[in-house]
């Protein structure tokens, strides 16, 4: 591997970029217009954070990532070419990989320190794309940096993985624009399945972890659809949290997360608190999103 090709492949990455960011300003702009959002703020937070986010990615990507997926590369277990299936498969792989990096970064707090900051807007817009932890360079690369081990070539990677982010992306717009599909939510996660993932409604916590396919959703039982008498509310469960801070959005959760394992009595706890879900405690268990949801739905059952 020589300079020439990880400049290359560098290069594609920040297009890709510039594209979402693209999208991301177009359409925020329109919002803007239309008085569609009530917070300009938080959109600025948001692109803030994508940007002070992308310094660490890019210089590490030209090094670490490039070069730790061309060593992987250099130990394949197996030898893949290029043909159609192969890029199916590893499509798949890497759609299941986000699924699964994505389910535990809402079920390991420290993790969720780092994930949480993208569910802190609360407004649904392209932007909140935008809205990623300064520390995102440490978590989002293990969702495709395994794959050339198996012996997919990182070309492959590089092309499927900005292809699945803008899909992603897209997934984001603002419900003005797009509204349900209901036949397309048995296949693929569509911007309805993806507003549920991110309200904070008792009944949707912790729900839609995928990025493309709905498929992993339901076969692990995670899967919620859009309710109609259920109007999403954006966010996460915490009052103190200003979603047009950036320093708010950024730090406020490891600063907790500091405090509680500080305070904690033992070393067991203190350990338990980094790696429990949010809302464990070590006095009585806590309670976690599973519990809130499911008194929400008790409640809903005893309505009906």
């Amino acid at each position: 591997m020589d300079l020439q090709t990880i400049e290359n492949l560098s290069g594609s990455l920040a297009h890709m970029s510039l594209i979402v960011l693209f999208l991301m300003l177009l359409e925020w702009g329109i919002l803007i217009f239309s008085n569609y959002i009530e917070s300009k703020k938080e959109g600025v937070v948001s692109i803030v954070s994508y940007l002070v986010q992308s310094i660490p990615y890019f210089l590490l990507s030209k090094v670490l990532i490039v070069g730790v997926m061309f060593g992987l590369y250099n130990f394949r277990i197996f030898e893949l070419g290029f043909e159609w299936y192969y890029w199916i498969i590893a499509y798949l792989l890497y759609d299941f990989t986000v699924f699964f990096i994505h389910f535990l970064g809402h079920k390991v707090r420290f993790l969720w320190c780092i994930h949480g900051v993208h569910h802190t807007a609360e407004e649904m817009n392209l932007t909140v794309v935008a809205r990623g932890s300064i520390f995102d360079v440490f978590f989002t690369p293990f969702n495709f940096i395994w794959l050339p081990i198996l012996g997919f070539h990182p070309f492959m990677i590089f092309v499927i993985e900005p292809i699945a982010r803008l899909y992603a992306t897209l997934t984001h717009i603002s419900e003005k624009y797009v509204g349900k599909h209901k036949w397309l939510e048995y296949i693929f996660i569509t911007p309805s399945v993806h507003r549920v993932h991110h309200a904070k409604n008792h009944i949707y916590l912790d729900r839609n972890y995928g990025e493309t396919f709905s498929i992993w959703d339901r076969i692990f039982k995670t899967f919620q659809k859009e309710a109609d008498n259920e109007k999403i509310e954006y966010g996460i469960m915490h009052n103190e949290l200003n979603s047009e801070s950036f320093w708010h959005v950024q730090f406020l959760m490891w600063k907790e997360l500091w405090f509680d394992v500080k305070n904690a009595p033992t070393v067991i706890d203190k350990i338990k608190y980094v790696l429990m879900p949010p809302g464990w405690n070590h006095i009585d268990g806590g309670k976690r999103a599973e519990s809130y949801r499911e008194e929400a739905w008790q409640r809903r059952r005893v309505k009906d």
